[in-house]
């Protein structure tokens, strides 16, 4: 097979499994966007209050 028939074949197979998939709704997308916001919200807050303990211990330290 030449290269074109082989990415042609391929592009079908991927079109065909592409047709497999079970895409989720707008609402399930909606919240897992909330959620993931929310999450990276709080690990930045406690990153930045873990931050600012360990540099106030450091400054009483020095």
């Amino acid at each position: 097979m030449s290269r074109v028939a082989d990415m042609r074949k391929f592009m079908n197979e991927v079109k065909v499994e592409t047709k497999k998939v079970t895409w989720p709704e707008r609402k399930e997308t909606t919240q897992a966007t909330l959620m993931v916001f929310v999450m990276v919200i709080f690990v930045a807050l406690f990153l930045w209050l873990i931050d600012t303990g360990l540099s106030a211990l450091v400054q009483q330290v020095i």
